[in-house]
C-alpha cells in the first residue's frame, strides 16, 4: 500500500534556536490510526503543526502524496488534511450547522458561496456522527463532548485524507473520551489516515495500529501498540513504573503504579 504521508528527517526550531524535535521519521497509509505519545515539551504539538504547514521546517521533508507540503497551496492542502487543535473557543455565535459548513470552505473559490452539494455534504457530515439534532443550536452553547463531534464533522464536510489531532480528548470527561475514540476507529475504517498526540497510553490501545514515541525531542520507538508500549518504553519515557495487563485476548491496558 503506498504512503498517503513521509516524514523524512524532520527538524524544528524556534528561531534558530534549541531543536523542539530532530531527525523524525513516520509514515502513514490509507486507514492507518498513528498515536503519539510523549512527555509535555518533547514536541508533539509542534510536529502536528509542522503536518498541516502551519510551521515550517528547518530540516527534513514532509510528503504528502509524495509531494512536498510547501509545494501545495493552502487551500490545496486543506483539501488533503484536516485539523482539530488542543481547543477551538468561537467568538462568535454561530449555529452547530454553521460551523460545520464552513468546512466546506477549501472547496469553494473567495467569491463562491456554499450550493446545495455543499448543504447536503455538512448534513450527511452530521449525520454520520450521530448529532443532526444539534443543527440549529449554537455553537458556544453546546456541551465540551459535543463541541468536539461538531469539530470531527466539519472536518468531514472538508472531505481530507488525512486527520489531525492534537489531544483530542485532553477536554472530556470518560464517556466522551471513549466515544471520540470509537469514532476515529470508525473514521479510519472508512479509510481516513488519522494522527492524533494523547498523553494516554490507553487510549492508544483502544484506537490505534501503529504508535510513536516521542521522548528527548525525537522518536523513540514506533511499531504497534504491543510493542511499543512496554513496561521498559513506559519507564524511559515517563521516569514511572507500569503494568502492561491483558484485559483480554485483543486488547491491552497500562496500568500506572504508585510513585514510591
Amino acid at each position: 500500500m503506498s504512503k498517503i504521508l513521509e516524514i523524512k528527517h524532520a527538524g524544528f526550531s524556534y528561531n534558530q534556536k534549541e531543536d523542539i524535535f530532530n531527525d523524525v521519521n513516520l509514515s502513514l497509509e490509507s486507514g492507518d490510526v498513528l498515536c503519539i505519545l510523549g512527555p509535555n515539551g518533547t514536541g508533539k504539538s509542534t510536529l502536528i503543526k509542522c503536518m498541516n504547514g502551519l510551521l515550517k521546517l528547518n530540516s527534513g521533508n514532509i510528503l504528502i502524496n509524495n509531494q512536498n507540503i510547501h509545494s501545495l497551496n493552502k487551500n490545496d492542502l486543506a483539501k488533503i488534511i484536516g485539523y482539530i487543535p488542543q481547543s477551538h473557543n468561537s467568538t462568535f455565535a454561530f449555529s452547530v450547522f454553521d460551523v460545520v459548513l464552513m468546512g466546506r470552505a477549501p472547496h469553494l473559490s473567495l467569491t463562491s458561496v456554499p450550493g446545495d452539494k455543499d448543504y447536503k455534504i455538512a448534513e450527511e457530515a452530521l449525520k454520520s456522527l450521530g448529532i443532526s439534532h444539534l443543527t440549529d443550536k449554537t455553537y458556544t452553547e453546546i456541551s465540551g463532548g459535543e463541541r468536539q463531534m461538531v469539530l470531527i464533522a466539519r472536518v468531514l464536510a472538508q472531505q481530507p485524507q488525512i486527520l489531525l489531532l492534537d489531544e483530542p480528548t485532553s477536554h472530556l470527561d470518560f464517556g466522551n473520551q471513549i466515544r471520540t475514540l470509537d469514532v476515529i476507529n470508525k473514521l479510519a475504517e472508512n479509510g481516513l489516515s488519522v494522527i492524533m498526540t494523547s498523553h494516554f497510553p490507553d487510549h492508544a490501545f483502544l484506537s490505534s495500529n501503529k504508535v510513536a514515541i516521542m521522548n528527548g525531542g525525537t522518536i523513540m520507538e514506533i511499531g504497534t501498540p504491543e510493542s511499543v508500549i512496554t513496561e521498559e518504553n513506559m519507564r524511559r519515557a515517563y521516569n514511572i513504573d507500569v503494568k502492561i495487563m491483558e484485559v483480554d485476548e485483543h486488547r491491552k491496558a497500562c496500568i500506572p503504579m504508585p510513585i514510591k
